[in-house]
C-alpha cells in the first residue's frame, strides 16, 4: 500500500465503519488493511499531519458535530454512537476541538466553531471496549401520528398472543436452560472463497451465511458463529489446530463462483481430529437453484451428525424464503452491504432489499433486514433515532407477519422494547427469537445482558455460557460472561474464566474492566485499582477507566482522584453517571441519589443499575427504589 490517494478513502471507510465500536485500534486497522504499524503511521502523518490515533479521533468528532447540528439526539446517545462512550472524555475531546462543550456548540451557529484538534498536543490511544450507559428514551408526545400507537399496541398484541402460544406468557421468569454443554455435535463453517471477482463477493460470504443459518434450526448441533470463524479467512492453521480453538468436531469449507446466471458451490466436511474429509460435493447450476443447494448441504450435514430432523425442522430447511431467484440475490446483495455498517453500506443495503421486496413482496427475511438496517442507521448515527425506529418497528411487524417464526424479527423488536424500558416485553419477545433460533449466539448474548438488568443473575449466566460456546473468540461475549459469573456471586467460576480471558484477551484493554469489577463486586479494591491501571498503561486515555479509579481509590480513603474528577467534569447531563459513581465511593449518599434522580428523569443511567455494586448500599433506601421504578426496575 503505497498510496495515500488510495489508501486515505479506505482508512476512512473502514472507521466509518467502526465507528459506534470503543475497542477499535490501531491494532484493528493494521490488520484490516493489510499495513504495517510504522507503515500506517506514515501514510496517515503525510498526508493529514496527524497521528492515526489523533485521525481516528477526528473522524469521530467531526460526525458527533454535525449529529450535534443535525439531530435532537442527547449528547450521551451522540457519544455512544461515535464510539467515544465515556461521557468525560467526549465533553472534553469535543471542547478541545471546537472550544465549546457539546452542549453549548448546539447553540452556536454552525462557522463559529474553531479548526478541529488545534490545542490538542498528545495523541493518546483508542478508546476502550466499555459498559454503556442506560439511555431511556425520551417520553413519547402527544402529537405523534396515530400509526405510531398503533404499532405499538399491535407489537403488544402479537408479543402477548405469541408469547402465550408457546408458553412464555409476559412476566414469566424463564427456567429454560439454554443447554450448556449438552450439543451432540458442533461445526464451524468457515469463510467460502470467492472465486470470482470483488463484484461477487457478496455472493461467496452469504452461501456460507445461509448454510449456517439454515444449520442454525439444529437445536442439538453447535455452530460457531460467524464472528469467531471470520478469523481463519485466509489463515495457514491446520485443521485440526482451528478446529482445537474453536472447540469443534467438524470443518465445513467451501468455494463459491458466480458468473452472470451460473453458480458453481463446492464444499467438503472435515472431521478435524483426523484432518478426513467424510463428504464433499460440487454443486453447478443457475442462481435459481441456489437455495436448493443450500438446503441440501444443510440436510446432508446433519445427516452425517447423525441428527434426526423433525417434521417441523425440515419443513423449515426446505422453506425457501423466495420463489423469485433475483429476489434472493438481491437479498445476498443487501446483507453484503448490512454487514459493513457505514453509511454508504447501509443505503445500498436498503436499496437491495427494497429491490428484493419490489421483486417478492411476500419476503419476510429481506423486511427483517430491512429492520436491522434502520437500527443500524441509529446505533451508527446516521439517521435521527425517532423516525429510523418507526421504520425499523414497522418492517419488524412486517416480517412477523409474513413469518410468525421469523427469529431475526423478534429480536429486533425485543430491542426496541428495552430502548423503551418495556422489560418483560424485552424479555419475553427475545425469547421468542430464541425459542426459534436457539442457537444464534448474539442474540443468547443481549438476553444475558437484560436477565442481568433485571436481576435474573443465574439465568444469565446460562445464556452468556451458550453465547460464549458458539463463539468462543468474541472479546465481548467473554467480557459479558465474566460480568454474569461476577455479579451472580460466583467467583470460582469467574476465576476460571478469567484465566482463559487472559491468555486469549490479555493485551485488550477493554479486558481489564472485567477483571476490575471481579474485584469490585468483592470489594478488594486494591487488586482493582491493579486492574484498571493494567488497563489504563494499554491505553493511557482509556475511558470509563479514570472515573473509577478514582471511584476505587475514594474507596481505599484516597479521597483526592474523586474530588479532583468532581471538581473538573463538565455540567452537562451525560455526566451524571459519573457524579453519582464518584459520589459514591467518597460515601456521600445524598448526592449520590441526585445525580441518580437527574438521571432518571433525562434517560442517563449507570448500566446494570439495579445490581451494580457501587450502589450495593443504597439498595434499600426509597429514593433509590423510586429511580428503579421510574425505569421499570423494579
Amino acid at each position: 500500500m503505497n498510496s495515500g490517494d488510495s489508501f486515505l478513502p479506505k482508512l476512512e471507510s473502514l472507521i466509518e465503519s467502526n465507528l459506534a465500536d470503543p475497542s477499535f485500534s490501531i491494532e484493528t486497522i493494521c490488520r484490516e488493511l493489510g499495513v504495517s504499524r510504522s507503515g500506517l503511521h506514515r501514510l496517515v502523518k503525510e498526508e493529514t499531519n496527524l497521528s492515526v490515533t489523533l485521525f481516528v479521533r477526528q473522524y469521530r468528532l467531526e460526525k458527533a458535530r454535525t449529529l450535534l447540528k443535525t439531530t435532537e439526539l442527547r449528547s450521551v446517545e451522540i457519544a455512544e454512537l461515535v464510539g467515544i462512550p465515556n461521557p468525560q472524555n467526549f465533553s472534553k475531546y469535543f471542547t478541545e476541538a471546537f472550544g465549546a462543550s457539546p452542549s453549548e456548540f448546539r447553540k452556536l451557529p454552525l462557522n463559529t466553531s474553531k479548526p478541529i484538534f488545534e490545542s490538542i498536543k498528545t495523541a493518546p490511544e483508542l478508546e476502550p471496549v466499555s459498559q454503556k450507559a442506560i439511555v431511556q428514551p425520551a417520553a413519547v408526545s402527544e402529537n405523534r401520528s396515530r400509526n405510531r400507537y398503533l404499532f405499538l399496541g399491535l407489537m403488544l398484541v402479537i408479543v402477548t398472543g405469541l408469547g402465550l402460544y408457546i408458553g412464555l406468557p409476559l412476566g414469566t421468569k424463564t427456567d429454560e436452560n439454554p443447554d450448556k454443554s449438552g450439543f451432540d455435535s458442533s461445526i464451524a463453517i468457515l469463510p467460502f472463497r470467492n472465486l470470482g471477482t470483488s463484484d461477487t463477493q457478496y455472493f461467496s460470504e452469504g452461501v456460507s451465511e445461509e448454510v449456517q443459518a439454515v444449520l442454525a434450526y439444529l437445536p442439538r448441533i453447535k455452530v460457531i458463529s460467524r464472528t469467531s470463524t471470520r478469523a481463519y479467512e485466509g489463515t495457514t492453521k491446520t485443521v485440526p489446530q482451528i478446529a482445537r480453538e474453536l472447540g469443534v468436531v467438524y470443518l465445513l469449507e467451501g468455494s463459491a463462483l458466480q458468473v452472470g446466471n451460473r453458480i458453481k458451490l463446492s464444499v467438503e466436511l472435515i472431521r478435524a481430529e483426523e484432518n478426513q474429509t467424510v463428504w464433499s460435493q460440487t454443486y453447478d447450476g443457475e442462481t435459481k437453484d441456489l437455495w436448493t443447494f443450500t438446503s441440501t448441504v444443510a440436510k446432508t450435514i446433519a445427516g452425517e451428525l447423525n441428527q434426526q430432523l423433525s417434521s417441523a425442522i425440515r419443513q423449515k430447511m426446505n422453506k425457501a424464503p423466495t420463489r423469485q431467484p433475483a429476489a434472493y440475490t438481491e437479498y445476498l446483495k443487501g446483507q453484503y452491504f448490512l454487514r459493513i455498517r457505514t453509511k454508504e453500506g447501509l443505503a445500498n443495503s436498503l436499496i437491495s432489499l427494497d429491490r428484493a421486496i419490489t421483486l417478492d413482496s411476500g419476503f419476510a427475511e429481506a423486511y427483517a433486514g430491512k429492520a436491522q438496517a434502520y437500527f443500524l442507521n441509529i446505533d451508527e448515527g446516521y439517521t435521527e433515532a425517532d423516525s429510523s425506529l418507526k421504520l425499523a418497528e414497522k418492517n419488524a411487524l412486517t416480517a412477523i407477519r409474513l413469518d410468525p417464526e421469523n427469529a431475526n424479527a423478534f429480536a429486533l423488536l425485543a430491542k426496541f422494547y428495552q430502548r423503551q424500558n418495556k422489560w418483560e416485553q424485552a424479555l419475553t419477545t427475545m425469547r421468542i427469537a430464541l425459542r426459534y433460533q436457539p442457537n444464534n449466539a448474539l442474540n443468547n448474548y443481549w438476553y444475558s445482558l437484560m436477565l442481568r438488568s433485571v436481576g435474573e443473575a443465574d439465568q444469565a449466566i446460562r445464556y452468556s455460557t451458550k453465547a460464549l460456546s458458539i463463539d468462543p473468540l468474541f472479546p465481548v461475549i467473554m467480557i459479558g460472561h465474566l460480568g454474569n459469573l461476577t455479579y451472580a456471586g460466583r467467583f470460582a467460576e469467574a476465576r476460571q474464566v478469567m484465566q482463559e480471558g487472559q491468555r486469549l484477551h490479555g493485551s485488550t484493554y477493554g479486558w481489564y474492566w472485567g477483571t476490575a469489577f471481579y474485584y469490585i463486586n468483592q470489594e478488594r479494591f486494591p487488586e482493582a485499582l491493579r486492574e484498571l491501571e493494567k488497563g489504563r498503561r494499554l491505553n493511557s486515555d482509556a475511558s470509563p477507566f479514570p472515573v473509577f479509579i478514582a471511584y476505587v481509590k475514594a474507596r481505599m480513603n484516597q479521597p483526592d482522584a474523586a474530588r479532583s474528577l468532581l471538581k473538573s467534569l463538565p455540567n452537562d447531563e451525560i455526566n451524571y453517571p459519573n457524579r453519582a459513581v464518584l459520589y459514591a465511593g467518597l460515601g456521600v449518599p445524598n448526592r449520590c441519589l441526585d445525580y441518580l434522580e437527574k438521571g432518571a428523569e433525562v434517560g442517563c443511567l449507570p448500566n446494570y443499575l439495579k445490581v451494580s455494586p457501587l450502589f450495593k448500599s443504597l439498595r434499600n433506601t426509597p429514593r433509590f427504589r423510586a429511580v428503579l421504578h421510574k425505569v421499570e426496575l423494579d
